[in-house]
């Protein structure tokens, strides 16, 4: 038996550690108080994501409100959920990283 991590592990690892753009709906739409990823928790504060390590420091506060894309409908924004998943991604990488 080897003690290290194959490539398969590494890619689950990588997997359980990222925020969807479903999640992040669910969470600004308040269906979800927060979300747990690792040592990192993502909760909404306002308009804003906040990304908060270990000791409950926030790590990255996400305006919401900068991310929004165009609709069918004159004079309407939607927020987009797919770059706010990605900065929120990009966040809790970063402070993985930290460790």
């Amino acid at each position: 038996m080897s003690d290290q991590i194959g490539d398969d592990e590494i890619e689950q690892l990588e997997t359980a550690r990222s925020v969807t753009p479903s999640l992040i709906g669910n969470v600004l739409i308040g269906e979800l108080d927060s979300w747990h990823v690792g040592i990192c928790e993502v909760r909404k504060d306002g308009n804003d994501l906040l990304v908060c390590g270990e000791s409950g420091q926030v790590v990255e506060r996400i305006d919401t409100d900068v991310w929004t894309t165009s609709t069918l409908f004159e004079n309407s924004e939607v927020k987009d959920l797919a770059k706010i998943a990605d900065r929120t991604n990009s966040a809790i990488a970063s402070e993985f990283g930290n460790l």
